[in-house]
């Protein structure tokens, strides 16, 4: 799997990959799976246009995160 790009969603301060906020998102995901899923791979939530994303993504919306914590924070790595 190849990370994604910098300026990418995964790099923006709207997406949020939390699988927890996932499940809360998109309510049926856990019938089906979970969003701890390795075929989830570092897909997310885009807070600016409300919809499940990759990861690998661009927008105009981007917005850098700020801090390196924050974006340990938005994000999951799959075990």
């Amino acid at each position: 799997m190849m990370s994604p790009l910098s300026g990418s969603c995964a790099d923006c301060r709207h997406f949020n990959a939390r699988p927890l906020d996932i499940e809360a998102a998109l309510p049926g995901l856990s019938t089906l799976s979970s969003a701890y899923a390795a075929v989830r791979s570092n897909d997310g939530i885009c807070a600016v246009h409300d919809r499940y994303i990759a990861a690998s993504s661009v927008c105009a919306r981007y917005t850098e995160i700020r801090s390196e914590a924050s974006a340990r924070e938005r994000r999951t790595q799959i075990a």
